[in-house]
């Protein structure tokens, strides 16, 4: 029998995500050796391993927290519910924190999906464009008044995550070049600032200020502005360290000084 090809293809769709629905799909198949149903099977678990494969490379750390085994289960889970929207499966994660939030399993890994969000965050900035980091000389070339009135243009891969859980120490100790242990029993929250000064993704703990900071610099705030936003979330805030750790961090990768300045 013969069908529409788009009618096909939904068919075929989805047999690989109900194998029940495998059987009313046969019938169009050219199968001259009895064997269509078990070849639909093999689409479907590789489809499955795609979902798998995936996943674990947007958030080792999680599948790490869980285990293999929990982890191919919950992309499992997590396929079914948010089926691929883009040919790119780079992109194919994005719901996960919010899946992990709401799946009964995890519930006694209350931090998970924050550990989640922070590393599609760094998985994103890997992917981001290229960018120069602004070198120290330029900036050392400008006067302080037109320092205060510049605009600071963040790297496209720079971004944050705020978290009640230690979530950047999570973060790195998990790395195989791990500078830092995993908490020994409670911990205070951070803010993870994910940044990347060349071709490695970075992950460091940031504080509220220098949030604030960065918030109304990426709205397109001067520095005098964003350093009052940084001084109303905490007195003692200083920018000259701030500024050298944005450098070494590649956070900045251009400033505009008006031509009046």
């Amino acid at each position: 029998p013969h069908m529409p090809l788009d009618s096909l293809q939904r068919d075929f769709a989805g047999a690989l995500f109900d194998r029940q629905r495998t059987s009313a799909l046969l019938p169009v198949l050219v199968d001259p050796d009895g064997r269509a149903a078990e070849r639909v099977a093999l689409y479907r678990g590789n489809v499955v391993a795609a979902w798998q494969k995936a996943l674990a490379n947007a958030y080792p750390v999680t599948r790490a927290i869980v285990g293999e085994e929990f982890f191919d289960a919950l992309a499992r889970a997590y396929g079914h519910a948010h089926p691929s929207a883009s040919g790119d499966l780079n992109r194919f994660g994005k719901h996960l924190p919010a899946f992990v939030a709401a799946f009964e399993h995890t519930k006694p890994l209350p931090y998970l999906p924050d550990v989640a969000a922070l590393e599609w965050l760094a998985h994103r900035a890997h992917y981001a464009a290229d960018a120069s980091p602004f070198p120290r000389s330029r900036l050392a070339a400008l006067l302080p008044h037109e320092l205060l009135v510049a605009g600071f243009d963040l790297h496209p891969a720079c971004t944050w995550v705020a978290s009640c859980f230690p979530i950047a120490t999570i973060w790195r100790a998990h790395q195989p070049d791990a500078d830092c242990a995993l908490p020994d029993g409670p911990a205070e929250g951070e803010v993870a600032l994910v940044t990347r000064p060349r071709w490695k993704v970075e992950v460091v703990a940031s504080s509220a200020a220098e949030i604030a900071a960065l918030s109304t610099l990426r709205r397109g705030g001067t520095l005098q502005l964003a350093i009052e936003a940084a001084l109303e979330a905490e007195a003692a805030f200083d920018l000259a360290p701030m500024l050298v750790r944005w450098l070494d961090l590649g956070v900045v990768a251009g400033i505009r000084v008006p031509q009046c300045a």
